[in-house]
């Protein structure tokens, strides 16, 4: 019988994967830090294991960003692992759809204590009182259920399911080696560690804990909150303890501020700062990259949906926290009886963009529209780099976009500005 197991559960690290649309920050200083983020949250992540000796760490896929740009992506990664080797410590992973486009870390030599599973079909590797079954991807889009050929659990040791999959399917991420929660549970192993959703989340907990432990560094707006990798202790048939550990250098952060209790643009700024602040306290001494948001109803609706003047108000006030600014919109809104548009053409405004907001494509299917758009696209591109975060043909972006738009037109219909 087994004694208790303690491994360290990480994915989706994408080694030196390159952030896009940092120009934009207007900070060399952090520009540098955030292009080096993955492969330093990667070297906490190994230090840490280092230092406490766990059994085993299992990575659920997407160690890589696609082909490496330079050698020098491989020769850390091996590196880190000798040091792990050295430590005494045990790694096994699986390759993701990222790590199956990759070319030239295939012929890469690692230590004897990496195990890299099989990808034509599960394979099991036994490592003192744990046995971790798992199967890679041999392309980048796979497509069929993995889980179910996953083999049943040995008797008396650990047994850890280690899997690249989008289970039920998630917004933003693509459906490859779809299966159910029941799929997972069904294989009777005591923990399957997931990979490929980059949020951090527990499907299932107790004696058939299935988790997602997230990416191990947010690397862009959207990627917000502390990002690590998950500690597990294990016992044969026994329910999981699980516990986050952050290992994140950087931060992204979206600032929610209502501003419904402000009397003039002293007070917006005085409640703005307080939650920078709070981010900022947070983060631990991290870089906070953040997006502030305005919500809540004010006569000064009008007023703060000037962005330009906003950004120019809040940036410098968020620098004196240690909080970059990555971009500032108002949602909000002017009291009922301060709008100057009818309530009926503003309901009718609402729908139309309520119905732009939740298909942004559809714009594209208005002949004329279309035409403006992809004039507007070309025109932007030839001025704009992809690193200045305007890359109008990037689907996610023009959905921001349109979002955008329709925050400053209600703005100034109910402001009543120009």
């Amino acid at each position: 019988m087994a004694d208790q197991v303690r491994i360290v559960h990480a994915a989706d690290i994408h080694l030196d994967s390159r952030l896009h649309g940092l120009g934009r920050l207007g900070r060399p200083d952090v520009v540098a830090d955030l292009r080096l983020a993955t492969r330093r949250a990667f070297d906490n992540l190994v230090a840490y294991c280092v230092q406490t000796g766990p059994d085993a760490l299992v990575i659920a896929g997407d160690l890589y960003d696609g082909d490496w740009t330079d050698y020098t992506t491989g020769v850390h990664f091996t590196d880190r692992m000798r040091d792990l080797h050295d430590a005494g410590v045990p790694v096994v992973l699986v390759r993701g759809n990222h790590d199956a486009q990759s070319v030239i870390s295939r012929s890469l030599q690692l230590p004897d204590n990496v195990h890299q599973l099989t990808t034509d079909a599960p394979e099991s590797v036994t490592v003192g009182g744990l046995v971790v079954h798992g199967q890679g991807f041999n392309k980048p889009a796979v497509l069929a259920n993995l889980a179910v050929a996953y083999p049943a659990p040995v008797r008396g040791l650990v047994n850890v399911g280690l899997l690249h999959t989008s289970v039920q399917g998630y917004d933003g991420h693509d459906n490859y080696a779809p299966c159910s929660l029941a799929d997972l549970q069904g294989r009777g192993y005591e923990y399957f560690a997931l990979g490929h959703v980059h949020r951090r989340e527990t499907l299932s907990a107790g004696a058939r804990t299935v988790a997602f432990s997230g990416n191990l560094q947010g690397r862009h707006p959207r990627e917000t909150g502390p990002k690590g990798a998950l500690e597990v202790t294990l016992t044969p048939g026994g329910a999981a303890q699980v516990e986050f550990v952050p290992f994140d250098v950087a931060r992204w952060d979206l600032i929610e501020v209502d501003v419904a209790s402000a009397y003039d643009m002293d007070g917006v700024l005085e409640l703005v700062g307080s939650q920078v602040a709070a981010s900022s306290d947070a983060a631990d001494d991290r870089t906070v990259v953040a997006r502030v948001r305005l919500v809540g109803v004010n006569a000064l609706a009008g007023e703060l949906a000037d962005r330009e003047r906003l950004g120019h108000e809040i940036r410098p006030l968020a620098a004196r926290h240690g909080v970059v600014v990555d971009a500032v919109r108002s949602d909000v809104v002017a009291p009922v009886e301060r709008r100057q548009m009818p309530v009926a053409q503003r309901a009718v405004l609402e729908r139309e963009i309520a119905a732009a907001l939740a298909d942004p494509s559809s714009l594209r299917a208005d002949p004329t529209l279309k035409k403006d758009l992809d004039a507007l696209v070309s025109e932007v591109n030839l001025e704009f780099t992809r690193d200045a975060g305007l890359d109008l043909a990037d689907r996610a972006r023009f959905a921001e976009l349109v979002a955008e738009a329709a925050e400053r037109l209600l703005a100034r219909a109910d402001g009543g500005l120009p």
